[in-house]
């Protein structure tokens, strides 16, 4: 199994307090995750505060275009890959996210992962983009990666759906990587038939191993069904982590958290105790050898790629976190 970073591009707000992200320190964190040997940097995707978000925060969260933050980082680290996790492609241009990712993966000599997805706050998506707003969201979905997949293939590619349109468009430079990679994150029927059609690799987010095996179940149904081998489509996921000596002081340090005021904040009623549960369930939770039995369990369930995103306060935290994850889990895969 490879393992990866969460990298702060977009998670103030989310899993950290505004102002969590020390700019001068990205670098820092870049360099200092592959000289561990973490094999990604996983960065998410935010134009604006989610509306919904906004009034449990003291001001807008900073987001950091992870494109543009791994294109910083290129010219500091040698072997670390840039995991999208992922790019929100209903609220922007896919000509212009393939076009940038296209340059990047040449600037990085093939170490971007461009990661997409259909996003997960509706109102983020129609505030950035209004033209969109009685848009299908799926519709426009699958006309952006077919559209991308005509320009990363294509010498020359027109497009002419019913949102996305583009005539006698040459990408150059082309990618490094051919074909070029699509990872398109994805956990209901209609995402898992998307992306047995139109992606090349699955990515999972906050699943316990149980139910991402049912889920990938459904996906290599529909992979068959699309003529396609499922053992070539690899499953990528994310999850969320909670260090501590034992699993009483990993609880403390995520009921303290940015990411657990925001759990509770979005399950009105629900209760400490069942919402630590639900963590439990699909993340990782307690002290290093606790976590690296947690990490097997997503191992034997077939995650070939997994990207961990460490809850703390600090950027300081994340560093002590990511050293002491290099030392006493990392070893064991």
């Amino acid at each position: 199994m490879r393992i990866g970073l969460g990298f702060p591009t977009g998670r103030e707000g989310q899993t950290y307090s505004v102002g969590y992200v020390r700019p001068r320190d990205l670098a820092t964190v870049a360099r200092r995750a592959e000289a561990l040997g973490y094999y990604s940097l996983w960065g998410n995707d935010h134009l604006t505060t989610p509306p919904g978000m906004r009034d449990m925060l003291p001001g807008p969260a900073n987001y950091y275009e992870p494109l543009v933050t791994f294109a910083t980082l290129a010219g500091v680290t040698e072997r670390l890959r840039f995991m999208t996790s992922v790019i929100v492609l209903p609220q922007r241009d896919p000509l212009m996210v393939a076009k940038q990712a296209a340059t990047l993966d040449v600037l990085t000599e093939g170490r971007l992962m461009l990661g997409v997805g259909i996003g997960g706050y509706r109102a983020e998506i129609e505030a950035v983009r209004p033209d969109v707003k009685e848009a299908h969201h799926g519709v426009l979905m699958d006309e952006s990666l077919q559209a991308m997949r005509l320009l990363f293939d294509e010498e020359r590619a027109s497009f002419r759906g019913r949102y996305v349109r583009f005539e006698d468009v040459d990408l150059a430079p082309r990618p490094l990587q051919r074909p070029f990679p699509i990872y398109l994150s994805a956990s209901g029927p209609a995402g898992l038939r998307r992306t047995a059609r139109l992606a090349t690799h699955w990515v999972a987010a906050g699943s316990s191993p149980a139910a991402m095996l049912a889920a990938r179940a459904r996906l290599d149904a529909a992979l068959v069904e699309q003529g396609r081998r499922p053992d070539e489509v690899e499953t990528h996921m994310q999850t969320w982590l909670s260090f501590g000596r034992d699993r009483a002081e990993a609880e403390a340090r995520l009921k303290r958290s940015q990411h657990f005021r925001r759990t509770l904040h979005h399950q009105p009623g629900a209760d400490e105790a069942t919402a630590v549960e639900q963590f439990r369930q699909g993340n990782l939770l307690g002290p290093p050898e606790g976590v690296v039995e947690q990490v097997r369990a997503f191992e034997r369930a077939g995650v070939s790629h997994l990207g961990v995103v460490m809850i703390g306060d600090s950027m300081d935290e994340l560093l002590a976190d990511m050293e002491l994850f290099a030392e006493r889990v990392l070893p064991a895969f």
